[in-house]
C-alpha cells in the first residue's frame, strides 16, 4: 500500500476514535449537569405527575445513563440528532426544534463566517508575512501589527470593531438577523483576527528561513527579481505549516465563533449553542455540539491528508 493510502487509513481509524471519545464526553458533561431539565419546564409551579413522567419517557430520562448513551450512539449512528426539550403554552406541550432543523438555518450563517474568516487569515496573512520577509521596515510593521492581533482575544476584537464601527460610526448594522452581506463582515473580521496574526508571524518566518537556502541564493544569482524569488521559490515551501496551522485551530475558531455570533446577534450555530445554554435545553445543547465537535475533527482528518499528500514530511511524522 501505498504511503499516502496507508496515512489516510490511520488518520480515519484516529478520526472514528476522536468522534467516540468527543461524542462520550459531551452526552456525559451535559447530561450530568445538576437539576432536572423536565422540571425547570414547568417553573415555580408542581407538574402534573402524568405530563412529566410523559416527558420524561420521551426523552428516555427515566432509564439509567448507560441506556441513554446507548440510544444516543444509535441515533447519531441512524442520522437522528434529537431535538429539543418541548416548551409549555398554558396547558399545551409544543414540542421541541430538531437539532436537524436548527442546522439547516443556523448553519449557513457559521458556514460563511467561518470560510471567510479562513479566507482573510490565509490571503491577508500570507501577504503580509511574505511582504515583511522581503522587507526590513515592512517587517518590523508587520510584526507590530501581528503580534498585536496575536495578543488581542476574539471577545475584545469583537466588542471593539462593533463599537467603533457599528456604535460610534453607524458603518455597519449591529443585528445579524437582518440578512444584510454587510452584516457579515465585522463578524468575519474580529474571528480572523488573531489567526491572521499567528499566520502572518509564521508565514513571515518560513519565509524568511527559505530565502536562506541555497537554491534561494542561486535564483537570487540567475537575476531574478526580490518578487519573484519570494513569491515562486521561498513562498510555496513556506505554505506547508500555514495550511497545516490552519486545519490545527479550526476547533478555536468555532470556539470564537460562538463569541462572534453572541456579540453581533448572528443566527448561526454558535448562537444557537447559547440559546440552548440560557434556556436550559439539554437536549438540544447535546445534539448541536456534537454536530459542531464532529465537523471539526472530520475537517481536521481531512486536512491532515491534504497536507500529507503535498508534503511527505507529514507523513514521516506519522511513522
Amino acid at each position: 500500500m501505498s504511503a499516502v493510502p496507508a496515512f489516510a487509513l490511520r488518520r480515519l481509524a484516529q478520526m472514528v476514535l476522536s468522534l467516540w471519545a468527543a461524542v462520550t464526553l459531551v452526552f456525559v458533561a451535559v447530561t450530568q449537569l445538576p437539576g432536572d431539565p423536565v422540571r425547570a419546564l414547568f417553573g415555580f409551579s408542581p407538574p402534573p405527575p402524568e405530563l412529566y413522567a410523559r416527558i420524561r419517557s420521551e426523552f428516555s430520562l427515566d432509564e439509567p445513563l448507560p441506556v441513554q448513551y446507548g440510544r444516543y450512539l444509535r441515533d447519531l449512528v441512524t442520522g437522528d440528532w434529537g431535538r429539543g426539550l418541548p416548551t409549555l403554552r398554558g396547558d399545551a406541550v409544543v414540542p421541541g426544534p430538531a437539532v436537524i432543523d436548527v442546522l439547516a438555518v443556523a448553519a449557513p450563517v457559521s458556514a460563511t463566517l467561518l470560510a471567510g474568516a479562513v479566507v482573510l487569515q490565509l490571503v491577508v496573512g500570507v501577504v503580509a508575512g511574505a511582504l515583511a520577509a522581503g522587507g526590513r521596515w515592512t517587517g518590523k510593521g508587520v510584526t507590530v501589527v501581528a503580534t498585536l492581533l496575536v495578543g488581542t482575544p476574539v471577545v475584545v476584537a469583537a466588542y471593539l470593531l462593533r463599537f467603533v464601527f457599528v456604535s460610534e460610526l453607524g458603518w455597519a448594522p449591529f443585528n445579524g438577523r437582518s440578512g444584510e452581506p454587510a452584516a457579515y463582515v465585522l463578524p468575519t473580521v474580529a474571528l480572523a483576527a488573531l489567526s491572521t496574526g499567528y499566520v502572518a508571524l509564521i508565514t513571515r518566518a518560513e519565509v524568511g528561513d527559505t530565502l536562506r537556502a541555497p537554491f534561494v541564493q542561486a535564483a537570487r544569482g540567475r537575476g531574478l527579481t526580490t518578487r519573484r524569488v519570494v513569491g515562486v521559490h521561498a513562498l510555496r515551501p513556506a505554505l506547508t505549516p500555514v495550511v497545516t496551522f490552519v486545519a490545527a485551530h479550526l476547533g478555536q475558531l468555532v470556539v470564537g465563533l460562538v463569541v462572534v455570533e453572541g456579540v453581533f446577534g448572528m443566527p448561526g450555530v454558535g448562537n444557537a449553542i447559547l440559546g440552548a445554554i440560557g434556556g436550559r435545553d439539554r437536549a438540544l445543547l447535546v445534539g448541536l455540539t456534537t454536530v459542531v465537535i464532529a465537523a471539526v475533527i472530520v475537517a481536521n482528518a481531512v486536512a491532515d491528508v491534504a497536507a500529507a499528500a503535498l508534503d511527505p514530511r507529514v507523513r514521516l511524522q506519522e511513522t
